[in-house]
């Protein structure tokens, strides 16, 4: 993240009760909303759903309603965040299949990635808005094929920590302690899949705790 101390100063100074210096962690916000297979014309509202609300996702293969727990969010309050401070960076995707063996999952991430797009806001502030091909997936798929047996076989590449696939913001960008945020993805028609799909959308971010 370029110069992330700049950034904390311009946050400091937002700040209506001085609480000395902020203590700097790498932590990420992130959130995962669910894609029907039916497709659908709606909005998909992420950070819209706090850990712990129950939505619609994919759990054990199989798409239910379900308690968000920390694999689906670590927001605690939703549309904002409580108490901290975060600096954004950097964004990355995710796309989790419901079964991730179905030769048409290239197909179906190709659909959504090609007919959609996503905005960024925070507050009335426009972050950015682009078609979701832009967008770096954390877990890219890996195809082979063998010619004699007429066999494909998928695999999904994962990265960890800095080695993730991201959009790196010329400029990182501050969400303040209960500020709301927003980030949606759209698509142009319905979109139908083979299976449902998860998408998890990932902020790479430092988080502000206020000094003593």
């Amino acid at each position: 993240m370029a110069q992330p101390q700049n950034q904390i100063r311009r946050a400091q100074q937002g700040m209506t009760v001085n609480y000395g210096a902020p203590t700097v962690f790498d932590q990420p916000l992130y959130d995962r909303v669910n894609f029907p297979a039916a497709g659908t014309t709606a909005q998909l509202n992420f950070f819209s759903t706090q850990f712990g609300a129950t939505a619609t996702l994919i759990r054990a293969g199989a798409t239910g309603s379900f308690q968000k727990t920390k694999r689906d969010t670590n927001l605690t309050t939703s549309g904002q965040v409580s108490g901290k401070t975060y600096v954004v960076g950097a964004i990355s995707v995710a796309y989790i299949h419901e079964d991730e063996g179905e030769v048409t999952n290239p197909t179906d991430r190709d659909k959504l990635r090609n007919g959609g797009w996503c905005e960024f806001k925070i507050g009335d502030g426009l972050v950015f808005e682009l078609p979701l091909v832009y967008l770096p997936e954390m877990n890219p798929i890996v195809i082979g094929s063998t010619t004699t047996t007429n066999t494909t076989m998928l695999g999904s590449v994962g990265g960890g920590s800095l080695m993730f696939p991201r959009l790196k913001f010329r400029q990182p960008v501050t969400i303040p302690p209960n500020q709301s945020f927003t980030f949606n993805m759209n698509w142009d028609g319905t979109v139908a899949l083979t299976k449902a799909i998860d998408i998890q959308v990932y902020l790479h971010s430092v988080q502000l705790r206020p000094g003593s």
